[in-house]
This record gives C-alpha cells, sequence and structure tokens, in this order.
C-alpha cells in the first residue's frame, strides 16, 4: 500500500453522471483512476517495447523457423 507521501495530488475531468455514480456507489475514484493509469501505462510500455524489438523479434522467428528451436533434442516434454 502506497504512502500519502508517495501520492500526488492531480486533477481529473468525469463526467458529472460517472463521478455521482461512482459517488453513490461508494467508490474510490483515486484508486480507480489510479489503476487505470498504472494498466495503460503498462500497456503503453508493453506496445513500445514490442515496436522497438520488432525487427529482432522477427529476425528471431526466421531463424528458429530455418534451424528449428535451439536445444529442441534436450526438451524433456514435447508438445504435439
Amino acid at each position: 500500500m502506497q504512502t500519502t507521501a508517495e501520492k500526488k495530488r492531480t486533477n481529473i475531468t468525469l463526467t458529472a453522471e460517472n463521478l455521482s455514480a461512482a459517488r453513490e456507489l461508494g467508490l474510490n475514484v483515486s484508486a480507480i483512476s489510479d489503476a487505470a493509469v498504472r494498466e495503460a501505462v503498462r500497456a503503453a510500455r508493453a506496445a513500445a517495447w514490442a515496436s522497438n524489438n520488432a525487427a529482432a523479434i522477427s529476425e528471431r522467428r526466421a531463424w528458429i523457423e530455418a534451424h528449428g528451436m535451439p536445444l529442441a533434442d534436450l526438451q524433456v516434454l514435447r508438445l504435439g
């Protein structure tokens, strides 16, 4: 759990309907917002990583298709 010192105050804009419904239901808008931003950051970082490494991933896949999986002969569990 984070302490207040680890958090930073900010302003967000919500529709009046969503804010009212959240309050009626006792939802913690700050916690929900923080979780949504955390997930958006994770997804954006994953997409950026995949984009930045697309060439290397493609080359690796092509090599495996041409040569097979390294050490496949030592694989204990065989699928398919």
